[in-house]
């Protein structure tokens, strides 16, 4: 199919689009299924809206949620998201992203205790702590100092360094301390981060890097797998993963696809880890795709010219297909489908379809909520939120130039 524009005028021809794709979109009317709860191992979750991470860039020096932070997730628990998948932690100071990014440690896990029971008495929802190391991405004071996991052509950064074994041997560590203080906090579960160019999924294609964390599968996820196997240890938390499937990258600068052609999929591994997590006892795998503004046709079906005449709805449905490909291979978990911020006023309908089709089990909404966090209780109620997501991308930008997360459009 060819690119279009996204400017469908109706649900007639967005579906008589997408059931041209190679993976025909799910779709229904009825959105009933939306509103249905669902067992998350002893805990029922209301409905099948996440609300997915997406950092603020507002946290307190010392990393603590500060009011803006707290009025932010004050809206969104009112807006009535059955699972809250709150945005991307530091486990370290190293591994923030931005010098506001949010940070848990014995000095801050007062202020989310204070946070998640504010959550929770505006209308208990489930709620997840994301807890990641940047990794590549990081840049805690200003400087853009990447700590990358090998050298990478595609992912290449003018300031970094290559974090070494014994630098990965004490991060875990961090990751569980930051898991004790997430239980201490009141949260119901942690998500290891391993998607999006971040450390421990950046670990993932490691192919060419020496030593106990590179080269062969086994050693590309030891890191991910013994942070999975401590935090069990000394927690009752439920434990997520969000994970990414593939990265768009060529072999060997990204995983989840062939050792040649870029854009084909390859799903062998990302099968192999999610079944690796199932057993090692995850409960929720969130599934996503590409890292960021490299290969943004992965999770940004408009952007127009990146692969040559691909259809705008060709990326959503990878990732969408992806998540049923995983869902099927692992019935035991519970899985979030992501991207559905970029389909707009369709959303719902691919949502409710996706769910009673058996492709995923929760329907995740990123920018969405920062637009509208009453986007749930609206589908509900009405179809549609009442102001979507334009996907333009500036609420993006300001995160990267150091400034709070806002949509610019609200």
């Amino acid at each position: 199919m060819e690119h279009r524009a996204f400017d469908y005028k109706s649900k007639t021809d967005f579906w008589a689009d997408s059931v041209c794709l190679e993976h025909s979109l799910p779709f229904q009317d009825d959105l009933e299924i939306l509103r249905s709860p669902v067992m998350l191992n002893d805990r029922e979750v209301r409905n099948r809206f996440c609300a997915q991470p997406i950092e603020g860039g507002d946290a307190c020096d010392d990393g603590a949620p500060s009011e803006h932070t707290m009025g932010r997730y004050d809206e969104l628990a009112k807006g009535g998201s059955g699972i809250i998948w709150m945005e991307s932690t530091a486990v370290s100071e190293e591994g923030k992203s931005v010098p506001h990014q949010l940070w848990i440690r014995d000095e801050t896990v007062d202020a989310f205790e204070r946070l998640v029971a504010h959550i929770h008495q505006k209308s208990d929802p489930f709620t997840v702590l994301q807890l990641t190391h940047s990794g590549r991405n990081s840049n805690p004071d200003g400087r853009h100092l990447a700590v990358c996991a090998y050298e990478n052509a595609r992912l290449f950064r003018q300031n970094y360094r290559i974090i070494s074994d014994d630098e990965l041997d004490r991060l875990l560590e961090d990751y569980v301390h930051a898991a004790i203080f997430a239980k201490k906090a009141g949260f119901n579960a942690v998500d290891i981060r391993a998607c999006h160019g971040y450390l421990l999924h950046e670990l993932l294609s490691a192919y060419e890097r020496t030593g106990k964390y590179g080269g062969t599968f086994e050693n590309r996820t030891r890191l991910l797998y013994d942070i999975i196997r401590e935090v069990k240890k000394e927690t009752n938390l439920t434990i997520a993963v969000r994970l990414n499937v593939t990265d768009g990258l060529e072999y060997p600068n990204g995983w989840g696809t062939k050792p040649v052609g870029e854009y084909d999929l390859d799903l062998t591994e990302p099968i192999r880890v999610a079944k690796d997590l199932g057993d090692l006892g995850v409960s929720v795998l969130n599934i996503s795709a590409g890292i960021g503004e490299v290969t943004p046709y992965m999770i940004r079906p408009y952007d127009r010219g990146i692969i040559p005449n691909e259809h705008p709805l060709e990326g959503i449905s990878r990732l969408l297909y992806s998540a049923k490909v995983i869902r099927e291979a692992v019935p035991s978990v519970r899985v979030v489908g992501s991207g559905f911020t970029w389909l707009r006023e369709y959303a719902a309908n691919v949502a409710a379809g996706g769910i009673n089709d058996g492709w995923f089990d929760f329907a995740g909404f990123g920018r969405q909520w920062i637009t509208d966090p009453s986007y749930a209780n609206e589908i509900l109620a009405q179809g549609r939120p009442e102001r979507l997501c334009t996907t333009c991308g500036a609420c993006m930008g300001l995160l990267k130039s150091g400034r709070q997360m806002q949509c610019v459009n609200a």
